[in-house]
């Protein structure tokens, strides 16, 4: 804008709340640490600044009449990935001079490979956590966690390479003896048909603990109380037991347990899944049948993509740690902003 006055410039993303949070907010910052910032140039309606004769605007994809509009010279599609390949034809028939484009290549099949990456006027620039001077140490910290947690996490946010397509939903679980002296909580999914499992759970250093205490078949709450009595599972503890269960949660808060729903709001699965993955597990050695189910725990495919959702099979003991592990420390921490 300095170098070029009379420029036009369009930053867009995918939603009008997501850009104002981020790249909108971003830019209002720069200007005002470098005393850039007039009320004046500033058209907080329409979300556009002027400086040095050169205009920017930010628009979204969920306003129509903005992505059909005026043409500009330069664009910056942030987070591109969310983008449409038509939301993409639609801003660069607008375009009269460069175009950028971000993303993390987490997504395994992509418009962006197929339409954008073959063209030959695209050149690709390939970054990745340690070329950006401003980022946080607790962001450092947890990608460099996925070294460990997640090889695919790794490879797309370590490396900045495209993700590769993984059916098995959790690796790098390793044993241990026993959980750390620590407090503990417990998760509970209820079945009959299918295994009741009971498991309790540790947090030390911000990696968790497995133990498995009850999974069995053909289990009716008052079977579940009587075998939960004689193991003295404490009445003081938190167990986080399934939502959908509200009976069954009453009786054994009857019984004098301290059982809550864990929380099962909408994409509560693939969030609680995505925190666990960033995550060290310890699973005790003789927490046999949950090894199986995690050996297993797979994504669903459709064709050959690969959903957001889970193949509901073997997945008792997979539920029973997420709802303790998501309830207790990952919406809590969504809630607060850290994630």
């Amino acid at each position: 804008m300095m170098e070029n006055p009379g420029v036009v410039i369009t930053v867009c993303r995918k939603t009008l709340p997501a850009l104002k949070a981020t790249a909108l907010r971003d830019f209002l910052s720069v200007l005002q640490e470098n005393e850039l910032y007039f009320e004046n140039d500033h058209n907080k309606t329409e979300n556009t600044y002027h400086l040095f004769g050169s205009e920017i605007e930010f628009i979204s994809v969920d306003q129509p009449q903005k992505i059909r509009g005026r043409k500009r010279d330069i664009l910056w599609m942030n987070e591109a990935n969310e983008f449409s390949s038509d939301d993409f034809k639609q801003l660069a028939m607008r375009t009269t001079g460069q175009m950028f484009m971000d993303y993390n290549p987490s997504d395994v099949n992509s418009w962006i490979y197929d339409d954008v990456q073959s063209r030959s006027d695209v050149e690709i620039i390939r970054s990745t956590y340690l070329d950006n001077p401003f980022l946080e140490e607790y962001i450092i910290k947890e990608i460099e966690n996925y070294k460990l947690t997640d090889e695919n996490y790794w490879r797309v946010f370590g490396l900045g390479l495209r993700g590769v397509s993984e059916v098995k939903i959790y690796n790098n679980w390793d044993f241990c003896e026993a959980l750390p002296d620590v407090d503990t909580i417990f998760g509970l999914d209820f079945g009959y048909n299918h295994p009741t499992c009971l498991v309790e759970i540790a947090n030390k250093d911000d990696e968790f603990y497995a133990d498995e205490i009850i999974y069995r078949r053909f289990m009716t709450n008052e079977d579940l109380i009587k075998v939960m009595d004689e193991l003295k599972i404490s009445k003081k503890k938190v167990i986080f037991a399934d939502a959908e269960d509200a009976q069954r949660i009453a009786e054994l808060q009857r019984a004098g347990y301290n059982v809550v729903s864990a929380n099962k709001e909408k994409g509560s699965v693939k969030a609680g899944i995505d925190y666990i993955k960033r995550h060290r597990v310890h699973l005790t050695k003789r927490s046999i049948n949950i090894h199986k189910e995690q050996k297993m725990y797979s994504w669903k495919k459709k064709g050959e993509v690969i959903l957001d959702e889970p193949v509901k099979l073997n997945d008792d003991g997979m539920d029973a740690i997420r709802y303790p592990i998501w309830s207790m420390y990952g919406k809590v921490r969504k809630l607060s902003g850290i994630i």
